[in-house]
């Protein structure tokens, strides 16, 4: 994940971006199917498919929350219409993905989030699309993602898209080594 840059010592580097963008409307192939990337009783973060087109890959994602979790989780993707509110906070699912280098990544949402509540039980469901403009053939791509503001802790994943079977979960280490990159393994991971 993205250090954050001491502001006393050299200029800030930029950091590299994949902006919030629909992948093309027709076409694509499926490079890797859905994998449970994290589960907790309360929480989930599943990548439904990664499809792949001639200019770039389409990750598609789905965060699934349930009771305080998704209390959290509506409070902070609310819509913020009052300018004045200066306790009014917003955050999102934080993604970043690479090949060689992890990136922010924005979603393209193409369906709004479920807010709802079922027997007393408040449940949220997000499922954004990343547009990666890196044409295939690509035979790795890691997503580390978080939302430490409903519970989501860091977590990193490689996925092999020529051997789904062989993706890479690097066994969880309690340790705190830090934000890591695509060159760097995980310490903070779980996967199915």
């Amino acid at each position: 994940m993205p250090t954050k840059q001491d502001h006393h010592s050299t200029p800030p580097v930029p950091i590299r971006r994949w902006p919030e963008s629909p992948p093309p409307p027709i076409g694509g192939t499926e490079v890797h199917g859905g994998r449970t990337l994290f589960a907790q009783p309360h929480l989930t973060l599943q990548l439904v498919r990664i499809t792949a087109f001639e200019i770039g890959l389409n990750v598609h994602l789905a965060l699934t929350a349930e009771g305080r979790s998704a209390v959290a989780a509506r409070m902070q993707a609310r819509p913020l219409t009052d300018a004045r509110d200066s306790s009014a906070r917003w955050s999102y699912l934080d993604v970043w993905i690479g090949t060689e280098q992890l990136a922010v990544a924005d979603p393209y949402r193409t369906r709004p989030d479920v807010r709802a509540e079922e027997g007393g039980m408040c449940i949220y469901r997000t499922e954004p699309h990343y547009w990666i403009p890196v044409p295939p053939p690509t035979p790795f791509l890691t997503i580390a993602t978080e939302w430490t503001q409903i519970g989501l802790e860091p977590v990193v994943t490689t996925l092999n898209l020529t051997d789904p079977a062989a993706d890479h979960f690097p066994p969880s280490d309690d340790s705190d080594s830090g934000p890591q990159t695509a060159d760097e393994p995980a310490q903070h991971q779980q996967g199915q």
